[in-house]
């Protein structure tokens, strides 16, 4: 961005390579009218074969489009929305529990078992337990993380250089990193063939495919490659914008408290312990909204993240301020608001997301105060995603 601020709107940063800051230009490139292909950097994420996420084939990014669409319709979302909600009213309780002791809770840990516990019955099913054990016995949420931060890496590399990092054994860097991704591998597919043999009535992710696999669209080793996909895709991202945005409202009371008031005002009174709200009631709250879409444009990173922080679409970019979305011309920043990017490759799990990140905050901030447990500024690891180091907090019953 410093470059964007000395140079301009274009500035070429390498041979063959232009970063563009300029909203005007953001149909020419992502519109569904564009020759613009997604570049070779996304060939570093290979697992079994191409998926919806990183094929750079128009044509068979579209026919990938068409059989997962309908698992995030949002008749298949209003569908699943009851068994999202078993996940978020345990985690609910665990939260409450922990909330009795003096300990700290870090919503750094807590939001990836309940981003993970969600993915992992949207996918294959049923959960991974982390709320439930309050831990991750498998270690996948450090292996999604390290392999995220190579690949990432792998990807900035020649693609002439990329196949001989898997020879790097003693750079911890690589070897680590290249191990997570095979070690995720193994894991998607173990779940894949778990949930492969078992008969349910359940609407998840894996019964779509197994539906389009009967009709002769897909075969066994495309359903595998998307399944351990959509582990990441949906863990790591929603995880880290729930933390961000609890990092954000714990350190603000005023907010903190209009927030509480909103929430009492759709939810009033006591809820019982199971409680969690219901997504039609969540997703026209005009703060909670507002805030949410804060927390994307300033801390989330995403490559429009210039774009979000440009000045002459959004006064003075680098504050938080929520009550920017509230205002007369909202409608007009919405047009610039593309965490999810836009066009033909927006994220196919954007709807998804946005329940579960409506669902989590409320719970939280409807049940609990909540008060950084440090005045130091949240100290942040940039690998694929930008994370929060940790987010402990004080959190008391209301």
């Amino acid at each position: 961005m410093e470059q964007h601020r000395k140079y301009g709107d274009l500035v070429q940063i390498a041979p063959d390579h232009v970063s563009i800051n300029l909203p005007e230009a953001v149909a020419d490139i992502y519109g569904h009218k564009s020759g613009c292909l997604k570049s070779d950097f996304y060939d570093s994420f290979l697992q079994v074969m191409p998926v919806v996420f990183n094929v750079r084939d128009p044509m068979a990014h579209q026919r990938k489009r068409k059989f997962l669409n309908l698992a995030f319709s949002a008749r298949a979302l209003s569908e699943f929305e009851p068994s999202m909600d078993v996940e978020l009213s345990c985690w609910r309780r665990q939260l409450i529990d922990i909330s009795k002791s003096d300990a700290v809770t870090d919503f750094t840990v807590w939001a990836n078992y309940l981003a993970f516990d969600i993915i992992g019955r949207f996918a294959f099913g049923r959960s991974f337990g982390f709320i439930e054990k309050g831990m991750d016995p498998f270690n996948l949420i450090t292996t999604v993380d390290t392999r995220g931060e190579v690949l990432n890496a792998l990807g900035t590399l020649p693609a002439y250089l990329r196949y001989w990092m898997k020879y790097m054994y003693f750079d911890p860097f690589w070897s680590a990193g290249l191990r997570a991704a095979s070690n995720l591998a193994s894991l998607g597919r173990a779940a894949y063939f778990d949930r492969k043999d078992v008969s349910s009535p359940q609407k998840d992710l894996l019964s779509y495919l197994f539906a389009a696999k009967g009709n002769g669209d897909v075969g066994e080793q495309e359903i595998i490659a998307e399944s351990i996909s959509f582990i990441v895709g949906g863990s790591d991202t929603t995880s880290s914008t729930i933390t961000h945005f609890i990092d954000f409202v714990s350190r603000d009371r005023a907010l903190q408290e209009k927030l509480q008031e909103e929430l009492d005002s759709a939810f009033p009174g006591m809820q019982d312990l199971d409680w969690v709200p219901n997504y039609q009631s969540l997703k026209d709250l005009p703060l909670l909204n507002a805030a949410l879409k804060e927390v994307m444009r300033t801390v989330v990173s995403v490559p429009t993240c210039g774009l979000m922080s440009n000045p002459k679409i959004f006064k003075d970019p680098s504050d938080f301020r929520p009550e920017r979305w509230m205002g007369t011309n909202a409608n007009e920043l919405a047009e610039h608001f593309l965490p999810f990017s836009t066009g033909t490759r927006a994220c196919i799990g954007r709807n998804f997301a946005w329940m579960e990140m409506l669902k989590a905050i409320a719970i939280v901030f409807k049940t609990f105060n909540v008060h950084r447990a440090t005045d130091q500024p949240t100290v942040i690891r940039e690998g694929f995603f930008v994370k929060a180091v940790e987010c402990a907090c004080y959190v008391t019953l209301r």
